[in-house]
């Protein structure tokens, strides 16, 4: 998706009347949280990866539940522009938004566009036919600043007039920021007032699937089962993100652990889940290409370098896995939905969760491999996978450098809670750890040598 919408600046607190609602932020932002500073060794703890063994979960558990394609971002957009296609006058505003994209412009980027105009949003509100119907004074309101105060008066009007709860209404900065999370909440919320629109007659909310998931008759060939597992596994992903990300955040909003502890089990989750769904449209866009145009290699080349995203997030894995063992009685206790209490019925299902981007990551070279392989693919194609491969390769070996310098960093800290007499020298003047371990040393330059060999470590 095309990154080049406006952003706004973000205030630091909420507060619970409507206005100020409107314009604060919401805990759930991409922000990356300030990094906590540990003292000391840390003690050995078990990890929480399930023993061979162990229980099989339950297949109605929320880890075992395929992705929908209708909660995908792409589809929810898909099929919301639709809807709005049938309000009164709305057309206009999503062809104009068409006229001015380019040609491969993805269907949320379009809608976003669309509504962070303003006017939309109060044309959608006002063929409810309301009493009173919302307007712009252009007199009193400076040119850049009436799409804010439009999607204001429309935020308004849901709070006040349509009795929208706080809660699940959106804020201004959720559409004017560059965050997915945030426009989720714009979406809901139009789909609600849609709600509205059909419910009194105003509007036939019938519409078709606008999805190409389906392969018409006959049967289907290894290259389509390969690309819908693609697909749908890369769905059921993004929404395990989801789900992690909102036991995040009621975690965060009872207090149950220390905000340290928070960062030090999540960490850049919600940075990981914005770049995810923006993965997942083009995904599903290119999904809905027809089959010969569709180029699965040129787009984990596109995405190469967004994928660092992941390289923090694995790096802390160790830590993660040792804080989360280490919290495991509060969080479980943290309640919520069903879905959410599931997530820590055991020790196992929580680290089944914590340990997927790592698990998606190394999924992708696999299922590129097998497209390049037994997908039937011109030399064209091919040359292009082979490269995707590549690319996909190399987003997770970095990961992996990643957790070696993490390993290395740790390592030092360990040796200067160690050793207690440094004899005058300051260890932040030697460098760069470079290797760490258990390793053989030679002895002397013969065999005959005594004890030519010993192993040093630490």
């Amino acid at each position: 998706m095309q990154n080049n919408q406006r952003n706004t600046g973000s205030h630091s607190s909420a507060h619970y009347s409507s206005n100020s609602y409107i314009s604060s932020r919401s805990s759930s932002s991409t922000q990356a949280t300030s990094v906590s500073t540990l003292t000391g060794p840390t003690p050995p703890i078990p990890s929480l990866t399930p023993a061979n063994g162990a229980p099989i979960e339950a297949s109605n558990n929320v880890l075992n539940r395929r992705g929908d394609k209708e909660t995908s971002l792409f589809q929810i957009c898909l099929n919301l522009r639709q809807r709005l296609r049938k309000v009164p006058e709305f057309e206009q505003f999503l062809l104009e938004e068409e006229e001015e994209a380019d040609e491969d412009t993805d269907p949320v980027t379009l809608l976003w566009r669309t509504f962070r105009r303003g006017y939309p949003l109060l044309s959608l509100y006002n063929a409810l036919n309301p009493g009173r119907r919302l307007e712009i004074d252009n007199s009193r309101v400076n040119e850049k600043k009436r799409g804010q105060a439009a999607t204001f008066k429309f935020l308004q009007a849901c709070l006040s007039e349509l009795r929208f709860p706080v809660e699940e209404c959106f804020i201004i900065t959720d559409l004017y920021n560059d965050d997915t999370t945030g426009f989720v909440k714009v979406t809901r919320v139009v789909n609600r007032v849609l709600d509205i629109l059909a419910d009194r007659g105003i509007i036939d909310d019938d519409i078709t699937d606008p999805s190409l998931d389906s392969v018409p008759g006959g049967k289907r060939t290894h290259r389509q089962h390969v690309i819908e597992e693609l697909v749908r596994t890369e769905r059921t992903y993004v929404q395990h993100l989801e789900l992690l990300q909102s036991f995040r955040k009621l975690v965060e909003e009872k207090g149950i652990i220390t905000g340290d502890a928070v960062h030090d089990i999540f960490l850049n989750l919600n940075a990981l889940l914005d770049f995810q769904r923006r993965f997942l449209i083009r995904v599903e866009q290119t999904n809905a290409l027809p089959e010969d145009d569709q180029n699965w290699g040129k787009l984990f080349v596109l995405y190469k370098d967004a994928f660092k995203v992941y390289e923090p997030y694995i790096a802390n894995q160790k830590r993660c896995e040792e804080v989360a063992l280490r919290e495991y009685e509060k969080l479980r206790e943290t309640g919520g939905p069903p879905e959410l209490r599931q997530m820590v019925e055991s020790p196992t299902v929580l680290s089944s969760f914590l340990l997927k981007p790592f698990q998606r990551l190394a999924k992708y070279p696999l299922l590129l491999k097998e497209l390049l392989v037994k997908g039937g693919l011109d030399e064209g194609r091919k040359h292009d996978v082979a490269i995707g491969i590549e690319a996909a390769s190399s987003v997770l070996q970095r990961t992996n450098d990643a957790v070696d310098v993490e390993e290395r960093r740790e390592a030092v800290e360990e040796l200067k809670s160690r050793v207690e007499d440094w004899k005058g020298h300051r260890i932040e003047g030697f460098g760069t750890l470079l290797l760490h371990g258990t390793f053989t040393v030679l002895k002397g330059d013969s065999v005959s040598t005594k004890d030519p060999e010993r192993e040093v470590g630490p």
